[in-house]
């Protein structure tokens, strides 16, 4: 599977990845299920499942005129530090979260 991102060397040694994303905390969350295998662990701003951990932070919205975007810092922790796990894992994760415009 190729990532939308791929994953970066720095990434894969820290085994930890981040992304600044334009959506609301509680639409990530409902979201998050179909990005992910499940079962999954919720608690409070974390969710965690096999070999990762996945935790959200609301930051300020950003303007640009009157339009006015959530934005949300997500960081995905993996404790399956396997290169072909965390590139299908975030493969699936970004498809999932991609959002097209025109």
């Amino acid at each position: 599977m190729n990532a939308a991102f791929p994953l970066k060397p720095e990434e894969i040694a820290a085994g930890q990845v981040v992304r600044v994303m334009s959506i609301g905390r509680e639409e990530f969350f409902q979201m998050l299920p179909g990005a992910v295998e499940l079962p999954i662990v919720h608690r409070g701003d974390s969710v965690s499942g096999r070999g990762w951990t996945v935790s959200a932070e609301v930051l300020p919205a950003l303007h640009i005129a009157l339009l006015s975007l959530p934005r949300l810092r997500v960081q995905i922790d993996f404790t399956v530090r396997d290169v072909d796990f965390m590139a299908a894992f975030m493969a699936r994760f970004d498809r999932h979260f991609q959002r097209g415009g025109g």
